[in-house]
């Protein structure tokens, strides 16, 4: 295996505490849950399962008594609550797309049997933050509908269905994918054909000389397959329009963005994702930018080099 890889791999389980929680860099005090959902998906890839695991405990574990779940801080070796997360919608669903992947790695339903209860509050939160259109607040507290957080949603309750009917709970695994469906159709309706562009929430359409949240927001229907073929091309020509250098991480943004590879790679951009691979390698893993290296970018990386055959950077 390409060494690259393994020192990543041992990045990300550096960064794993004795709760199973993972701080967001190896000397960070931050704990996202979020951030590391994301990030952990590509440790169920390498086959670390256990790793895994114990940070679903720990989310578990950790679920508050509205049901959702707040980033921590570390105080010495104590994990302290924050009170807050920044967004309760992605949170659940991110978490739903791990458990598919580890689920497949590990095929351990007795082990997610026991969880059944636990998994279901988590539908049953994301869903009393869905309106009628079918999209989801990020927060009861920050009533707005984003696209990024709603194409994460969308994906997620899709793996909630499909863990659930692996467990033989037909209620749920139906309400699950009911509520996916719901929330494709709203992000359809999120599509302007006359702006060739979806809202990034709401009703507000990207300004696209702006990298963040503008521009990165219309990679996102892509990176989760919810773009029809004609729409995703448009996006994907007006986003290397505007950013033609992305790749090489000229954007403005200190991070690195890694999920804009795998939209590239969604696009059959090859050289964009070899170059960004080479780059991030040079600039952030060993190079000048190593603090704004946190482990959902060391996820996407691997997510792209193990997509790449490992020949990359």
């Amino acid at each position: 295996m390409n060494a690259l890889v393994e020192n990543q791999k041992a990045y990300l389980l550096s960064c794993q505490l004795p709760s199973g929680a993972f701080r967001l860099a190896p000397r960070r005090d931050q704990i996202n849950p979020y951030f590391t959902n994301l990030a952990l998906i590509s440790l169920v890839r390498l086959g670390e399962g256990e790793a895994v695991r114990k940070h679903v405990d720990w989310y578990l574990h950790h679920v508050n008594e509205r049901g959702y779940v707040n980033d921590y801080r570390l105080d010495g070796e104590r994990e302290v609550d924050t009170g807050n997360a920044d967004s309760e919608d992605s949170y659940h669903a991110t978490l739903f797309s791990l458990l598919v992947e580890w689920l497949q790695l590990t095929g351990d339903t007795d082990w997610l049997r026991q969880r059944r209860d636990e998994l279901a509050v988590l539908v049953q939160a994301v869903g009393r933050l869905q309106q009628k259109d079918g999209l989801t607040w990020a927060k009861h507290s920050y009533r707005v509908k984003y696209l990024m957080d709603n194409c994460e949603v969308a994906v997620g309750l899709e793996d909630a269905a499909t863990l659930f009917a692996a467990l033989g709970d037909d209620e749920l695994s139906r309400e699950a994918r009911c509520r996916a469906e719901a929330c494709r159709r709203g992000i359809a309706a999120m599509y302007s054909p006359a702006r060739a562009a979806y809202a990034m929430y709401d009703r507000t359409y990207p300004a696209w000389r702006k990298w963040y949240p503008d521009v990165t927001s219309q990679a996102f229907p892509i990176v989760y397959g919810l773009a029809g073929p004609d729409a995703a091309y448009g996006l994907y020509e007006r986003i290397t329009a505007a950013f033609p250098h992305y790749d090489s991480f000229q954007t403005g943004d200190l991070y690195p963005w890694m999920v804009m590879g795998e939209c590239a790679r969604r696009m059959g951009d090859v050289s964009r994702v070899e170059r960004m691979l080479q780059t991030a390698a040079d600039l952030y893993i060993r190079g000048p930018r190593r603090p704004y290296w946190l482990i959902h970018e060391t996820g996407r990386f691997l997510e792209l080099m193990l997509a790449a055959g490992s020949s990359a950077a």
